[in-house]
């Protein structure tokens, strides 16, 4: 009967879960002062667990980082193509799904393109050429957008012409501008028609679509030499295979890192470490896709591809292959990592701009959170536990995580604004001395994380003059900006859009910068 209400009122109820995330997100955020007023006691309790789970957080953050880091360097030190082939295939899980062999086994990987200079495109191949992996079980295929089609396919075409041969075959396609009902600017529309064009050509030259790995990757992507061979290892010796997606747990955005701007640094760095530490700290269960990721191309096409009619490619992939197996599906982590641009501009003030609507687009992301929970009552394959998990996973990342900042600097003085005699009563004379010890207490896990940062991005460049290298370590601290701005004002911005009905389709492509 619930799902009969739920596809019958299929508009109300999305309606109902896109404002109701906003609603939340605003209750919380003036919640010092509307309680403040009403009720103050509540906020200073409220105020004193943030606080602590605040801690919390930041002692969960840096022991997932310390056990992420140490994984990450040991699976550096292995050589996975000759851990691939001591495989014993009869003794590998899931026969109906594994390749005949280490031969059999095929990669499709896309590279969606907009408006990437040939150095950019130059560097991803440079990084696919260096694989470990033999290059004649890759397939690469890009997929670009028309409306930059001039200057890409010739670059493609002039890199692909010198290296092609390499590979076991190389594709190329252009997705048409203005197909009616597709979101503008963002991949999951041009991912797709990369994507269904490929798996036509495949099938049509008689290649065995069960044998291949599919992997999407960003243009600015430069995966480490030994990334396809990791792959393909945790793939074969996986159970289950194709209910799951392999992700790297390392997400370097070292390209340009010490050329961007201060806070551009301070993003790049932080979506870093908290990949690295959640793949740790979180079960695999309630971890959704983010940027590159691969998948068993059966499950590519069973999942039907991206939402070409959303503005959101990364998280939203993932519901979709979540519904069509039922609720069967979650990720495994690898730590070989990829790297990647730092958001850059043409000009200091262009990168903070570019940040900006990355972030506001990433914010966009919200998006999933009607969709999954339309999905929930509508699906009973999925088991209510994952249900509920996903639930308060979706009120931790999208209200409780986004406001605590905000909350624990400047709660306290909000609510003395509208009721200033809380300063007198005894149940809120010690908050802020309680709150001061506390966040001092935890300034401490700023350096392992520091410490950490530079074991990721590497050290700092030697040219940098003493009061820039000064800076640099500073950083650390800083992050609290950026938590009070860059993570902060975007995705309310974006709850908002969504909470007042005013959706994006037309989203903005962060430029590469050579």
């Amino acid at each position: 009967m619930m799902k009969s209400f739920v596809e019958k009122n299929d508009r109300f109820v999305q309606r109902f879960f896109e404002i109701s995330l906003g609603l939340s997100t605003w209750a919380l955020l003036t919640s010092p002062l509307w309680l403040g007023f009403l009720y103050p006691e509540a906020v200073v309790y409220m105020l004193t667990f943030l606080t602590v789970y605040w801690s919390y957080l930041a002692f969960r953050h840096t022991y997932g980082l310390v056990i992420g880091y140490n994984k990450h360097k040991s699976e550096l030190k292995i050589d996975w193509l000759s851990e691939c082939k001591k495989l014993d295939f009869s003794e590998l899980p899931d026969k109906k799904t594994l390749p005949p062999s280490l031969e059999d086994v095929r990669h499709l990987i896309l590279v969606p393109l907009v408006a990437e200079p040939e150095g950019v495109i130059r560097d991803t191949m440079g990084g696919i050429l260096r694989q470990t992996f033999s290059k004649k079980q890759i397939v690469v295929a890009f997929t670009i957008e028309e409306r930059g089609v001039d200057k890409v396919k010739s670059a493609v075409e002039k890199v692909m012409g010198e290296c092609g041969h390499e590979f076991h075959d190389y594709m190329i396609y252009v997705h048409p501008a203005g197909i009616p009902g597709e979101a503008v600017g963002v991949a999951a529309a041009n991912r797709t028609w990369g994507s269904k064009n490929a798996v036509v050509d495949l099938e049509k030259k008689g290649e065995n679509i069960r044998n291949y790995i599919y992997s999407s990757i960003d243009g600015d992507h430069i995966i480490h030499p030994q990334y396809i061979s990791r792959l393909t290892h945790l793939y074969l010796s996986s159970d289950n295979r194709d209910n799951h997606y392999y992700s790297t747990a390392v997400p370097l955005f070292d390209n340009n890192l010490w050329r961007v701007p201060l806070m551009m640094r301070i993003e790049a760095s932080a979506v870093t470490m908290g990949v690295l530490s959640d793949w740790i700290v979180t079960k695999k269960t309630l971890k959704d896709t983010f940027s590159a990721f691969s998948i068993s191309l059966k499950t590519l096409i069973e999942a039907d591809y991206w939402d070409v009619t959303l503005g959101v490619d990364d998280t939203i992939f993932y519901w979709r292959a979540f519904f069509a197996k039922g609720g069967k599906f979650d990720g495994l982590p690898h730590f070989i990592p990829y790297s990647a641009d730092a958001v850059e501009g043409r000009s200091y003030w262009e990168s903070h701009k570019s940040l900006y609507k990355q972030l506001l687009r990433w914010g966009w992301g919200v998006i999933d959170f009607p969709l999954s929970m339309k999905g929930f009552l509508k699906d009973k394959r999925v088991a209510f536990s994952k249900k509920m998990g996903w639930f308060i996973k979706h009120i931790q990342k999208r209200v409780v995580f986004v406001n605590i900042v905000f909350l624990i600097t400047f709660g306290f003085g909000l609510v003395t604004v509208v009721n200033p005699l809380v300063k007198q009563s005894n149940f809120a004379y010690s908050l802020p001395d309680i709150m001061s010890t506390i966040l001092t207490v935890t300034l401490i896990f700023l350096i392992p994380g520091t410490i950490y940062r530079f074991k990721l991005s590497g050290p700092i460049p030697k040219e940098f003059p003493w009061w820039k290298k000064l800076l640099v370590y500073l950083e650390g601290p800083l992050i609290i900006l950026n938590l009070l701005t860059f993570s902060f004002i975007p995705t309310i911005e974006a709850q908002t859009r969504l909470l007042l009905g005013k959706k994006k389709d037309d989203l903005y492509f962060t430029p590469k910068v050579r």
